[in-house]
């Protein structure tokens, strides 16, 4: 599977807070997705591992966007599309 597969694109990139030349990111558009991902896993620094985890996220997130505005839009059976967003508690 090419990364051309999987979309990576700016939008990702924004929504993770990665630039174009952080190592996660160039390491996934560049070659086959399979093979990089090991790569990926394998950064040592935890900062690398970090931007790989937030860009790796923001794939499945963007795409369930796309997803919820096609075919949810006007209300759907998913349970994950139905959970109660709450606001965080004050304390007095």
């Amino acid at each position: 599977m090419s990364t051309a597969g999987l979309g990576i694109t700016d939008r990702h990139r924004h929504r993770a807070g990665l630039r174009a030349t952080h190592t996660p990111v160039v390491l996934i558009t560049r070659g086959r997705i399979d093979q990089r991902l090991g790569k990926i896993a394998s950064l040592t620094p935890p900062h690398e591992r970090l931007k790989s985890f937030r860009l790796l996220i923001a794939v499945p997130a963007l795409a369930d966007g796309r997803r919820r505005e096609r075919f949810c839009a006007e209300g759907c059976g998913h349970a994950w599309h139905q959970l109660a967003v709450r606001a965080p508690e004050t304390s007095a």
